[in-house]
């Protein structure tokens, strides 16, 4: 231990004679290990980090397309209802408005705030295998004409609108335009964000349920999306069609494939663009490194005049470079907390989980990992 800190403290004096040098490795370290830490926490928030869901692979959303693929229909919710009868390559079935979370203003005592709503059959948890965090998940009870109504809160709405409160289950919320009143009967974990935006999860009832339509399934054993994809065609060519008609292709995607949406290659090009960065810099720093090593020559000789071993120089050297990456390290954590602040306040609308996105462990894991390389 002694020796250990004697190498920091002759590290240090040395490396603060060469003030210009230092400042040089440590920033450029930064940036590099900082934009890369950043990159690698979207990555592991959207990318990485699987959704709070059973067997999410085999979730699908399915819908309607014409022939030329330039246009999407929706289920109508007589169209849904059979299909879910007569599939056989979707063990469960369940259907959610096609418009997605619509803007709700909901007044909870004397306070309004404006939410999000998405209005879902009582079996779309049950499809997803989502398990609330507090309380319970809708039900098929849930939208059947006389029930009471509820609502689930998703976990970011939970937090920002009720500050987390544990004792949330059983508060009622009242609509403002419609003047239902909601009974809190559940708070979903966080990461389930689907429909994109969802503040709250409230069921279908026959005065609510929307025109238009997604179904949303989980495949049977053995079958794949193509399956699902094929048996959907046929229903809507089947005699008497759908509203739409009789043409139509049916279209089926993965729920993760879904969600990310056309952000995906983006991401891996964005990875791919860090990695480049943090080869460019450590080639940099490689090469200060070398410079700074050519200079020393001198000093290296007469340590060796002294009596210093080659095994204590080496050592010595090793420190040096450790201290610098230690600092180059620390700061570049500062910087990408800064860089995940930055993207989440500037991404675009279409990317999902942005309340995801935060320096957690697993990213600081990565960061030391990024340092020690």
């Amino acid at each position: 231990m002694d020796r250990l800190l004697q190498n920091i403290r002759l590290g240090t004096r040395s490396l603060s004679r060469a003030p210009g040098f230092v400042l040089t490795a440590v920033l450029t370290l930064a940036l590099g290990i900082g934009l890369a830490t950043a990159v690698f926490t979207v990555a592991d928030a959207l990318l990485l980090r699987r959704l709070p869901v059973r067997d999410q692979d085999r979730l699908v959303v399915l819908w309607g397309q014409a022939p030329d693929r330039t246009y999407n229909y929706p289920f109508g919710l007589d169209d849904a209802r059979e299909f879910a009868l007569q599939t056989r390559s979707l063990e469960r079935v369940a259907f959610f408005s096609y418009y997605g979370a619509g803007p709700k203003p909901i007044r909870d005592g004397d306070q309004i705030s404006l939410l999000r709503r998405a209005l879902v059959s009582g079996e779309f948890f049950d499809v997803l295998g989502a398990r609330p965090l507090l309380g319970r998940e809708l039900r098929a009870a849930d939208d059947v004409t006389g029930a009471a109504p509820v609502l689930v809160l998703s976990y970011g709405a939970w937090q920002r609108r009720f500050g987390g409160d544990p004792h949330v289950l059983g508060r009622q919320v009242l609509t403002w335009d419609d003047r239902v009143a909601y009974t809190i009967v559940g708070v979903m974990p966080q990461g389930l964000d689907y429909p994109r935006g969802t503040d709250f999860w409230a069921p279908v009832v026959p005065s609510t349920v929307p025109k238009d339509l997604y179904v949303i399934g989980r495949l049977a054993a053995g079958r794949a999306a193509a399956d699902a994809q094929d048996e959907l065609t046929a229903f809507f060519r089947r005699p008497g069609g759908s509203r739409w008609g009789r043409d139509l292709r049916g279209v089926v995607h993965t729920l993760p494939r879904l969600i990310l949406g056309d952000t995906r290659p983006a991401l891996i090009v964005f990875a791919a663009a860090a990695g480049l960065l943090l080869l460019i810099t450590c080639i940099n720093v490689a090469n200060l490194l070398l410079v700074r090593g050519l200079a020393r020559v001198r000093e290296i000789a007469v340590r060796s005049a002294l009596g210093a071993g080659r095994g204590q120089v080496i050592v010595q050297l090793l420190t040096e470079n450790a201290l610098l990456a230690i600092a180059g390290g620390v700061l570049g954590l500062a910087v990408a907390a800064g860089a995940v602040r930055i993207f989440v306040a500037f991404a675009p609308a279409g990317v999902p989980r942005l309340d995801e996105i935060q320096v957690n462990a697993t990213v600081l894991v990565g960061a030391v990992a990024i340092t020690s390389i």
